[in-house]
């Protein structure tokens, strides 16, 4: 029989209870990196990527709606129609100063602040408003409305509509021709409708004055 020997324990040393297990060790989580609580600040990744998509959709609806036409494209035909000298192009408020020739609409000189917006019209436009529409590289269709048939109307319409960021129609009861086509600087009458030589004067003439490309008006009432 082996003698027992009696295990002592050193001094100071922690005695274990029976059946008593040693205490885990405790994790320490890494901190953050700064750019996590950066991330972490917006509301985490799926926040940020659902503010991006929403921004995205919104530059596609914006990028969508602009004009079909475009500044790039610009003529360098010999420009259409009969050259008429204009006064400065001042900014004004009082109507009597916008400068209208007897049976044409104006092409250029004074004019309001306020352009006249692209599209088609049922009623006369101001002559101010839109002079400055013509300064910003607009294409300016008007007719007289005791003198054009609704069939020539209708095809005015459908032309200035496959030009929409770069035309007004309108009807001017003051014009002398059937229909007069009007750039800065540029005027062109019809007795008949041509729509060969409408859509050409549009293509040649359009933004080849002053101010080219200028499109950021909303409709005026």
């Amino acid at each position: 029989m082996r003698p027992t020997r009696n295990r002592t324990t050193a001094p100071g040393s922690p005695v274990e209870a029976p059946g008593a297990t040693a205490p885990r060790p405790v994790a320490v989580r890494a901190p953050k990196p700064a750019w996590r609580e950066t991330v972490d600040s917006f509301g985490g990744f799926w926040t940020i990527a659902i503010i991006l998509a929403a921004v995205l959709i919104v530059v596609a609806l914006v990028v969508a709606s602009q004009p079909k036409n475009s500044i790039a494209r610009i003529s360098t035909d010999a420009l259409m129609g009969e050259t008429v000298t204009n006064s400065p192009a001042n900014h004004i408020t009082d109507p009597a100063l916008v400068e209208i020739p007897k049976g044409n609409p104006p092409v250029g000189g004074p004019h309001f602040p306020v352009p006249q917006a692209t599209g088609v019209y049922s009623g006369a436009v101001p002559d101010g408003n839109t002079i400055h529409s013509l300064e910003h590289g607009i294409i300016w269709l008007s007719y007289n409305p005791q003198k054009a048939d609704a069939s020539t109307i209708s095809k005015l319409a459908s032309i200035a509509k496959s030009y929409s960021g770069d035309t007004i129609l309108s009807p001017r009861p003051d014009n002398t021709s059937t229909i007069t086509l009007a750039s800065w600087g540029r005027l062109l009458q019809m007795d008949q409708l041509n729509e060969g030589t409408v859509k050409q004067f549009i293509e040649t003439n359009r933004n080849r004055s002053p101010e080219p490309g200028v499109r950021d008006v909303a409709p005026m009432p």
